[in-house]
């Protein structure tokens, strides 16, 4: 895979001179490479935030944000799953690849990343989507001081709003199977849903979605689940038709050691139309990265607390 130079240089596209970006490649602990990108206060970070996005969603959307959050101090690793934007191989027609992979592998290795260059400060996680949902099945869940999570739920058709639930069904049933058996990885970019995927991460999908439990029965054994027991701030956006509150609360409750506080963000509050499942990472959208910070800081003294507390 070719993968940009490693360099250093000020962020330019948004406009901030006073943060360093520095592009990485990481090694998942079976040999795949993984692009990543290094978003850097010009001053020592008070804190390390691993970024890991939605599903099909490369770590280029998340560019801004990223930058936002450098600038208020924060050192932010972003990164690709295996199969999307930078990691992507030339073709991923029989390419393997799954949701459980990403979260073993991908996940580990980059957290492993963050550790490593920031030993000295926490290390928090900001999960989008699917990149808040599999935190257990990282190799050392214990070791994460804090999660933020926007977006983050079951994807379980029935519990998503609207009449997008039915084309949600519809891929889950029958579109995902009979495209991927076709061409042998999903081309969800012409569907409008994202980044193209591997077929066996379509296929997690698919045969999550149709279960009110999602991911419950197969993978609710794991003790990852127990061992993450970090203050975690779950940001649910009011519009968000996907992470409803029917589908994100059986999430938070597979996470039973986990000092979950759940707060739902209204676009009216920012002076926004809307924020929904993935515009609230927009640019367009900066006026309620906020609530990011408020929930960094929350977890901050959350965990002060419980360190005075023992």
């Amino acid at each position: 895979m070719d993968f940009q130079k490693r360099k250093t240089k000020p962020l330019l596209p948004v406009g901030l001179q006073h943060i360093q970006t520095r592009e990485v490649v990481m090694e998942a602990s079976d040999g795949m490479e993984l692009a990543g990108t290094l978003y850097q206060p010009i001053q020592a970070p008070k804190a390390s935030i691993l970024l890991s996005g939605g599903t099909g969603i490369p770590r280029t959307y998340y560019t801004g944000v990223s930058a936002y959050l450098a600038d208020h101090g924060y050192a932010v690793l972003t990164y690709d799953f295996r199969g999307v934007g930078g990691s992507r191989p030339t073709s991923l027609a029989g390419f393997e690849a799954t949701k459980r992979d990403w979260a073993r592998l991908d996940m580990s290795a980059a957290f492993q990343r963050l550790v490593a260059d920031f030993p000295d400060i926490p290390h928090y996680v900001l999960g989008h989507s699917v990149g808040g949902q599999l935190l257990a099945l990282m190799e050392n869940p214990e070791a994460i001081d804090g999660v933020v999570t926007y977006g983050s739920g079951f994807g379980y058709w029935a519990n998503i709003k609207g009449s997008y639930r039915y084309f949600v069904a519809a891929m889950w049933y029958v579109g995902i199977p009979l495209i991927t058996s076709l061409f042998r990885y999903l081309p969800a970019k012409r569907l409008n849903l994202g980044e193209d995927l591997p077929t066996g991460v379509a296929a997690d999908w698919a045969r999550w979605g149709k279960r009110s439990d999602y991911f419950g029965d197969e993978l609710g054994d794991e003790p990852g689940f127990a061992k993450v027991d970090c203050p975690w701030v779950a940001l649910l956006a009011e519009d968000d038709n996907i992470a409803t509150e029917s589908n994100a609360r059986p999430l938070y409750n597979m996470y039973p050691n986990a000092n979950v506080q759940v707060r739902t963000l209204k676009p009216q509050d920012y002076d926004l139309a809307e924020l929904g499942h993935m515009h609230f990472f927009s640019r367009r959208k900066k006026e309620a990265w906020t609530a990011l910070l408020e929930a960094f800081a929350q977890i901050k003294q959350s965990s002060h607390q419980n360190k005075t507390i023992h």
